[in-house]
């Protein structure tokens, strides 16, 4: 957070919000949970249409049934925080994967370094590609066969290069315009742990 002179930009809380994003947040509250209603969607909450547009394309990756795992979504979301190098998209990816899917602490813990861990070859080179793209590096011919040979068909590849493009963006937002919010007044029961709180206060 900073602290440098600059003019912070306003987030909508959910408290001051109109009845239009009110609806919006309180979908966000019931089909995850209140922790995951985190600022970011404070900032959008300004264009109540982009707002639900951005929404509504998280929801659609990764809440709702689709082509791939919503299991599968949820850790190339961790894939890219790690490769964004955000420490408040880490800690919130990893307390949802821990916390609303059930999942392994240990197991998440692998995603810090996916090539080296012992995940299967389909996972890897899924994640290959989810941090070329957070990374905005060339895909190659190869990789887009390797997912088709682990048996991603057409629709689940776009839907694993939606979210990477979506997370990324998101975890840039994170890194780099945060600081110029006034986070710090986010409401501590929509932040998903302490440890994601310790971050925004920096």
């Amino acid at each position: 957070m900073s602290t440098s002179g600059f003019e912070m930009f306003r987030l909508v809380k959910p408290d001051e919000a109109d009845s239009e994003v009110s609806q919006i947040y309180d979908e966000i509250c019931r089909l995850k949970d209140p922790r995951w209603l985190g600022p970011l969607f404070g900032f959008f909450a300004h264009v109540p249409g982009l707002l639900r547009g951005f929404w509504e394309l998280q929801k659609r990756l990764e809440v709702l049934d689709g082509h791939i795992s919503r299991e599968l979504t949820n850790r190339i979301a961790m894939v890219c925080a790690v490769a964004s190098d955000c420490p408040r998209c880490v800690n919130f990816h990893k307390t949802d994967l821990v916390h609303r899917m059930e999942l392994d602490e240990y197991e998440v813990e692998k995603l810090h370094d996916f090539e080296n861990a012992d995940l299967p070859e389909a996972e890897k080179a899924v994640f290959r590609v989810a941090r070329k793209l957070t990374l905005n590096e060339q895909l190659s011919d190869e990789e887009f066969q390797a997912l088709r040979e682990h048996g991603f068909d057409e629709p689940a590849i776009v839907e694993i290069v939606s979210v990477a493009l979506l997370e990324s963006g998101f975890a840039r937002h994170a890194s780099v315009l945060a600081r110029f919010e006034d986070g710090m007044d986010w409401p501590a029961q929509h932040t998903p742990s302490a440890e994601y709180r310790s971050v925004i206060d920096r």
